[in-house]
């Protein structure tokens, strides 16, 4: 019942969070990378431009004309252009989308041109209902190793102690709530698929795969998961390469699947770009010899465990995983070196205007588990589970009091420094204006 509530608390303060914002009043919603995401849609379905993108580019110019709305395309082999991102979050938007043009076309929401406040609105909601429909979903997977209290101290913890709430609220749009949907349901996904073996649970399991490598390329690295999950001793590595062979049909359904939905990206290339592969991100690289881990880590511009540090107790948690929810680890010691490493690799490492590590939140799912652990152990005495809760409720009011600042400007969204985190540390609100003489 707590956890309960907790998903339901999260959800209230979400939604009054994106109310107060506003956003899609100044038309602040699909702009940026979530305007390259939700390219696909307006592009194919209104302006029909798609391998040109230059009627959508203009309808969008005309909400927000300081723009270079052009800014989301990139030019192809063949001479024409397509959309820097990927197709996936699309087809998290398109119920939006639809719903918002048909009452456009009806009348309502403003003009169908694909940007008018209603399509704002929709798409800020749906991505919001997306991202806490993770934290539902998570609450399951908790459930299934450790008790209801536990279970609530975590995703409170997570769903109000971390980035993940900038990531549900007034940056919803962007990728992350959904990809912690998608890893959220990868993690039940796996527990129900090694657990009975059906068909319909290998299905679904290439269904996440596909859809998460879909909307990230990177989060493909996510399949060693249910490769690697409960995989804690020989015995186990035996068994699971027998029961692998066994249901090998079940293997390869996930397989296709999952590939059947990255082919609709190179299809989208193919068709309109002229080739099977296009970089589009062709002046932007990794630097894999030089990571900026530390910088990544602890930094006061954009570091991970700076802005959600609660996320440091999950990472302690590691060493006292214990019991069923054990199975959890060889993932996780497969999957946070690389995603770490990955991830600050990248030319920029701060991945722009962004509260935090936003990059990481794909990782939170799996790493409630050990965060579980840490909690259920402290709460057997009553010392250190007063000192744990403590902590929580402390990093809770840190992160909603950061959030509502990186929001409010008060935190600089790409160069953060020590002096400008010192100086603003309890603002609220920008002081007013000094009057004019």
């Amino acid at each position: 019942m707590k956890s309960r509530l907790v998903v339901l608390l999260t959800l209230l303060l979400a939604l009054q969070a994106v109310k107060k914002s506003a956003k899609w009043e100044r038309a602040d919603v699909l702009v940026w990378d979530v305007a390259g995401y939700y390219q696909y849609l307006p592009s194919q379905f209104i302006y029909h431009d798609p391998g040109n993108g230059a009627r959508t580019a203009a309808a969008r110019q005309h909400y927000r004309p300081e723009l270079d709305n052009r800014y989301v395309l990139v030019a192809t082999p063949g001479g024409g252009h397509v959309s820097k991102y990927p197709l996936g979050l699309s087809l998290f938007y398109a119920p939006a989308f639809w719903a918002a043009h048909g009452l456009a076309r009806a009348g309502a929401g403003g003009p169908p041109d694909g940007f008018s406040v209603g399509y704002q609105v929709a798409v800020q909601l749906i991505s919001l209902l997306w991202g806490v429909l993770g934290l539902w979903v998570l609450r399951g997977v908790l459930r299934r190793y450790f008790d209801d209290l536990t279970t609530a101290a975590t995703l409170l913890a997570i769903g109000l102690g971390t980035n993940y709430f900038c990531y549900v609220t007034y940056d919803a749009p962007m990728a992350h709530g959904t990809l912690f949907l998608l890893n959220a349901g990868l993690l039940a996904g796996t527990q129900r698929w090694l657990a009975h073996f059906r068909w319909r649970d290998a299905l679904a399991l290439g269904l996440l795969l596909g859809l998460l490598a879909l909307v990230r390329l990177p989060e493909a690295w996510n399949v060693l998961v249910p490769a690697l999950w409960g995989l804690t001793s020989g015995a186990a590595l035996r068994a699971r390469a027998r029961a692998l062979w066994q249901h090998r049909g079940q293997v390869a359904l996930a397989g296709g699947v999952a590939g059947a939905l990255l082919l609709g990206q190179l299809l989208y290339w193919h068709h309109y770009g002229g080739a099977w592969f296009i970089d589009t991100y062709p002046t932007e690289h990794f630097d894999f010899a030089h990571p900026h881990l530390l910088d990544g880590l602890f930094s006061i511009r954009k570091g991970w465990l700076t802005y959600s540090p609660l996320m440091g107790l999950a990472l302690l948690g590691l060493g006292v995983l214990r019991g069923p929810a054990r199975a959890a680890l060889p993932p996780l010691l497969a999957l946070l070196p690389l995603v770490l490493w990955v991830t600050y690799s990248w030319w920029d490492w701060g991945y722009g205007g962004s509260f935090g590590a936003r990059t990481l939140i794909s990782l939170y799912p799996l790493l409630s588990l050990p965060l579980a652990a840490l909690l259920a152990r402290a709460f057997q005495r009553r010392w250190t589970g007063a000192l744990l809760g403590t902590l929580l409720l402390l990093g809770v009011a840190l992160n909603q009091l950061q959030t509502w600042q990186y929001y409010r400007g008060i935190l600089n969204c790409c160069d953060m420094t020590a002096e400008w985190y010192r100086e603003r540390f309890f603002w609220l609100d920008w002081p007013p204006a000094p009057p004019q003489p």
